[in-house]
């Protein structure tokens, strides 16, 4: 007699008429099937869908009209009467939303496959090179393999600084590792961390990981590093360096140092690189080259960059360096981009010229929603905000006619992507676009593909066409106008898939200004640098490394001083990777890599 099947419910948090629970997958499929970011899962008893659905109310709260009416407001709101789905796809066609081509595979370079080969062996890998070289469109193939169904790894995607964690989907070293500011002495944070049950969360972290990402290493001081190495093999109880634990590491020594700390009088204490740590040599072995340059087809400015990374330079690049001292104009109304080194600079250039523009600024307030820890608790209202601060996507967001502004996600691969430049020329509804012929933009990371391949209109998207709310409209350098509505921004735990906080908000910043932190990984196509204010050791490298070429790059207050490549740095690169003659390659083959996702 065959075996009785037993019951599953299906939990729909997002799809049509969610949330509900479902006792057949027809029912639930039919709930799914072709809707954008449809979220659903069965368990085996209704108690463990509703507890489950119960944890996924935020995120169907998030798309809600009220949220993005609260974005949006000040504007007028009256529906577009949409029947079915699918009448919300023929909206979107009306409107112009063309349906995107299926996301396509990254092509490694060799160089980038040999680093990629190496993380798939399990070996400890830091892999390097000049601004522009790919470490970024790498790291992503690297976490997008570990975090696959083939890698079943515990794997933690961390980061130096909030921005860069947040730009790799992962969370600060500091944050990770539990260990605040890194204080404590180490047997003091191992024993409390073994024996208070309010901290098992983070033992079992520290012990069940397998693969630690490390991204802007270059400002992860060395002390640091041999702080959580000895934490690592005390709590795993393994006397292997670091613990055992898969270490991938990525950054350019060459860019910005780690910032000096204090000792107990207030004093402070010089800063050490990570290659400084007395664990590195037996951490890490032979650092790996990138060499390929893809952010600057132009030989002669690679090379010129190349000199200034090292703070070699020849008169000849000095000379020609100084010569782009001269003004920069655009038919278009667009102007290059100022670099600062303080974000108090950035926001009052910012500030300023937009109290410049004539008429009443419109006003986007970001709605924002709070996920869980690491022990699977929702987190406070407090922390959420901390984490969401770390955003490049601003809580509050004025624009006016005429603002300039700059694109923080991708919307079509190499053409508009973050880092586009435009210029704010109109606000107008869905209806408005219909008149006018202008598209709505998708968001390229927040599509979704059905499972025949065909790309599905974004949840937040197909919400915004039922109603008459007003989004600004922006013309790119590029020639090109599109409405932008307001996309999901997430935070996650470090581990690549648990959500810790998110942002409804429209992916746009004001751009007439932007600080040295935040362009960093950053490609700009117009570009202005004043160096005067340059304090910092690699960072006038850093902003005039984000330019893609001379011809719309301005420098201001060129000097040779001002160009600082740490001693300790230059002396590592020479004995461990390369001389800077051997480093430097800009073929133009092989751009596919940066092409993805510049």
């Amino acid at each position: 007699m065959p075996k009785a099947s037993k019951m599953k419910f299906y939990a729909v948090a997002v799809g049509r008429d969610a949330p509900n629970i479902y006792t057949t997958w027809d029912e639930c499929s039919a709930k799914v099937s072709r809707y954008p970011k449809a979220m659903h899962q069965s368990f085996k008893t209704r108690e463990e869908a509703e507890r489950w659905l119960e944890s996924k109310a935020d995120v169907t709260a998030l798309y809600s009209p009220e949220n993005l009416r609260t974005i949006a407001r000040g504007t007028q709101s009256s529906p577009i009467p949409v029947d079915s789905d699918d009448g919300l796809q023929r909206d979107a066609r009306a409107l112009g939303i063309e349906p995107s081509p299926p996301e396509q595979k990254v092509v490694l370079s060799p160089e980038q496959s040999r680093v990629f080969a190496e993380v798939k062996e399990g070996g400890n890998v830091f892999f390097t090179g000049s601004a522009g070289t790919g470490k970024s469109v790498l790291l992503r193939e690297i976490i997008k393999f570990k975090t696959g169904r083939h890698s079943p790894n515990v794997i933690a995607i961390t980061a130096s600084t909030g921005i860069a964690a947040i730009n790799i989907g992962g969370v600060t070293l500091h944050s990770w590792a539990g260990i605040k500011l890194g204080e404590e002495p180490v047997d003091r944070f191992v024993k409390k961390v073994r024996y208070q049950k309010s901290l098992e969360s983070l033992r079992k972290r520290w012990q069940q990981v397998k693969a630690l990402i490390i991204d802007e290493l270059s400002m992860i001081d060395g002390s640091l590093f041999d702080y959580l190495e000895e934490i690592a093999r005390e709590l795993r109880g393994d006397s292997r360096p670091f613990g055992g634990i898969q270490l991938v590491l990525c950054g350019d020594f060459c860019q910005l140092p780690p910032v000096p700390g204090r000792d107990k009088k207030g004093r402070e204490v010089p800063a050490k690189f990570a290659f400084e740590a007395r664990s590195w040599d037996s951490c890490i072995g032979t650092p790996m080259m990138l060499k390929k340059v893809f952010r600057q087809r132009d030989q002669t400015f690679a090379n010129m960059l190349n000199e200034m990374r090292y703070g070699k330079m020849q008169e000849s690049t000095i000379r020609i360096f100084k010569s782009l001292e001269r003004n920069v104009t655009y038919s278009d109304g667009i102007e290059p981009t100022e670099m600062y080194p303080t974000r108090r600079e950035v926001a009052n250039a910012n500030t300023w010229r937009l109290g410049r523009l004539p008429g009443e600024p419109r006003i986007y307030e970001a709605q924002d929603h709070k996920g869980v820890d690491h022990k699977g608790e929702q987190i406070s209202h407090e922390r959420m905000l901390d984490i969401l601060d770390k955003l490049v996507a601003p809580k509050t967001l004025e624009l006016k006619v005429g603002a300039q502004v700059m694109l923080i996600k991708n919307l079509r691969q190499g053409i508009l992507v973050n880092g586009s430049i435009g210029q704010v020329v109109d606000f107008a509804t869905p209806k408005e676009a219909v008149e006018s012929g202008t598209k709505i933009a998708q968001v390229e990371s927040d599509k979704l593909h059905s499972r025949n391949g065909t790309s599905n209109i974004n949840l937040v998207t197909q919400e915004i066409l039922k109603y008459d709310w007003k989004w600004p409209v922006i013309k790119f350098t590029n020639g090109e106008t599109l409405v932008v509505t307001p996309v999901d921004f997430t935070v996650n735990n470090g581990d690549g898939e648990t959500l810790m906080a998110r942002r409804l908000q429209l992916p746009l910043i004001l751009a007439w200004a932007l600080s040295v932190h935040k362009s960093q990984g950053q490609t700009l196509e117009r570009v202005r640098v004043d160096l005067r204010r340059t304090f910092e050791m690699g960072q006038a490298y850093v902003a005039l490394s984000r330019a893609t070429n001379m011809e719309h790059l301005q420098v201001l207050n060129f000097s040779k001083e001002k160009v600082m490549a740490d001693p300790k740095v230059l002396a590592w690169y020479g004995e461990n990777v390369s001389t800077p003659e051997q480093e430097f390659d800009t073929d133009d083959d092989e751009l596919s890599a940066f092409d993805e996702y510049r």
